[in-house]
């Protein structure tokens, strides 16, 4: 048997480098600014947009089942008015028995229209209600049971590369990469995430750029490719101009983390570095009090949030109208709220939720998924029943609209049903 070949001092001493020249980076650059995931190895098809929705949006009070009884009986106070109310918190009829929360009136041109449809009832068959576990479980695309380490997107990304691969592929808009991204790096690179600014000091990238170049000695081994790759990247964004990006069709972002994060995913699309992926998170969705109705009643928290997610949607989709013939936007969060409103004004954590998917391709149908209804037993099972395995809705995003994947790869142990979420 052949010896295990050591690592030589060179290696080494890089090695040493490659630790203090990453603990030096993390000083350099202010924590908000976005991750970026490397591997050496593009894919052709859609550049895929995922925003995660996170906290446990209440999917009853954004997509709401007005022609249910159960869901008045249920919430005394937060329910929405029917469409043929007279309440001023009456939500906009999607078909005879979904509605769209009035404060996401920016999104309702395109459901109708047939850019985007709402997948309801929809998570993981075995979902748990800690925000942690869940939250890891969909990031990894699992059912709970089988272990995957690694993230649905990385194992995506790690299946179908290639090695004209950009080093842009891959970005996750976070303080951290986002787990539904890990498992695409190698190994041997850098395993955390160097961070990019795309509209900061040109001297604070330069001080990056020069800190990455004493790992960078034209020779193969990881650390070099890794180092490579990053000044790299710093090359290519350095050439974007977002501060000087004017969104086309006057859309609008909000001047947030989520706003600014849309908006400089389009300005990358636009310029065509080789985008692929792009994961981005809205939070703040766990109302466990005063959870609110609509914006107009100036209570709660959800009414604001529901606003900021559909406003800068829209925003993102009139930007790109040209170009969302090649985009397809996936937004989830990591359960639903029980249907039984509590004693303070909100909800509880509960199962079943509301996934989006927002294209030129998507089904004309507002709202797909089959409907459980809503036990009126609400106190002993009070969820919301999941029907579609929200991996089938990934898992048809992936093989319409990108370059063909190993779904058995992507999401082990588990048999793909079509939903019809994506037009053939």
């Amino acid at each position: 048997m052949a010896e295990k070949p050591l690592l030589s001092r060179r290696d080494m001493l890089k090695a040493t480098a490659a630790v203090s020249t990453y603990a030096a980076m993390q000083t350099i650059w202010p924590s908000w600014m976005p991750r970026l995931a490397f591997a050496q190895n593009g894919v052709s098809g859609d550049v895929l947009v995922c925003i995660f929705l996170r906290g446990g949006a209440d999917a009853l009070n954004m997509i709401v089942p007005f022609g249910d009884d159960d869901y008045y009986r249920a919430r005394a106070t937060l329910a929405l008015g029917r469409p043929d109310s007279n309440d001023d918190s009456r939500v906009l009829a999607l078909n005879d028995f979904f509605g769209l929360n009035p404060d996401m009136i920016a999104l309702y041109d395109l459901f109708t229209a047939g850019h985007l449809t709402a997948i309801h009832a929809v998570g993981a068959p075995k979902v748990s209600r800690s925000h942690f576990e869940a939250m890891d479980l969909l990031e990894r695309g699992t059912d709970g049971e089988s272990g995957a380490t690694t993230g649905w997107l990385g194992r995506h990304l790690q299946a179908t590369s290639t090695p004209q691969d950009s080093p842009l592929r891959a970005i996750g808009w976070d303080e951290k990469l986002p787990t539904s991204l890990r498992g695409y790096v190698s190994a041997n690179a850098f395993r955390s995430i160097t961070d990019f600014h795309l509209h900061g000091d040109e001297t604070q990238s330069d001080r990056m750029a020069a800190a990455l170049s004493t790992l960078y000695n034209n020779s193969e081994s990881p650390l070099d490719a890794a180092a490579a790759a990053t000044i790299e990247t710093l090359d290519t964004v350095g050439r974007i101009d977002v501060d000087a990006y004017i969104p086309a069709n006057d859309a609008v972002y909000s001047e947030t983390d989520f706003g600014r994060a849309l908006k400089q995913t389009a300005a990358l699309i636009k310029a065509d570095v080789g985008l692929e992926v792009s994961c981005i998170d809205l939070g703040n969705f766990d109302t466990h009090i005063t959870q609110g109705v609509t914006v107009h009643e100036g209570v709660g928290f959800f009414p604001g949030l529901v606003t900021e997610f559909a406003t800068n949607l829209r925003a993102f989709h009139d930007d790109l109208l040209n170009e969302m013939d090649r985009v397809t936007v996936v937004a989830m969060s990591e359960f639903g709220r029980r249907v039984q409103e509590n004693g303070a004004g909100g909800t509880d954590h509960g199962h079943g939720g509301v996934m989006y998917v927002m294209g030129s391709h998507v089904s004309n149908t507002p709202v797909i998924g089959e409907w459980p209804g809503l036990n009126p037993n609400f106190l002993a099972d009070g969820d919301l029943e999941i029907t579609t395995d929200y991996r089938d809705v990934l898992g048809e995003i992936l093989t319409m609209r990108t370059e063909q994947t190993d779904l058995g790869i992507v999401f082990p142990e588990h048999t793909y049903r079509p939903v019809g979420v994506i037009e053939s």
